[in-house]
């Protein structure tokens, strides 16, 4: 990252490359954008760059979306977790300490509000 380059850490967490592409899309112009496949990739991504906001997916190897958001939020307490999901769960993601929003994983237009709204809100650290 560019010395300057004030703009928040996104952390895109899902085994699809097709959507992390699409997000990473959405999210460049207004995002530092880095990605993981699985639980493992993501704590290593989170130490080496601090991140704001990540999008989990429900469903991942290695550790479930839930495991992934709680070594989240162990590393980086601060950091707000979006989890998403093609299935309705929802209401298990309401639930969870660890998940600050959840996201219907099919509904751009929402994943790009929410982004945007976050955007707005988050002052990355430098």
């Amino acid at each position: 990252m560019p010395d300057g380059d004030a703009r928040p850490r996104l952390l895109i967490i899902d085994d699809g490359p097709d959507m992390v592409r699409l997000l990473e899309a959405l999210a460049a112009a207004t995002w530092e954008v880095h990605s993981a496949a699985n639980l493992a990739e993501a704590v290593e991504v989170a130490g080496a760059h601090p991140v704001d906001v990540a999008i989990v997916d429900f469903m991942l190897p290695g550790g479930g979306g839930f495991s992934v958001a709680r070594r989240l939020k162990e590393l980086r307490p601060g950091c707000t977790v979006v989890m998403f999901s093609a299935a309705p769960v929802g209401h298990q993601a309401a639930d969870s300490p660890d998940v600050d929003e959840f996201v219907m994983k099919g509904d751009v237009r929402v994943i790009r509000r929410l982004l945007d709204d976050l955007a707005r809100r988050v002052q990355p650290d430098s």
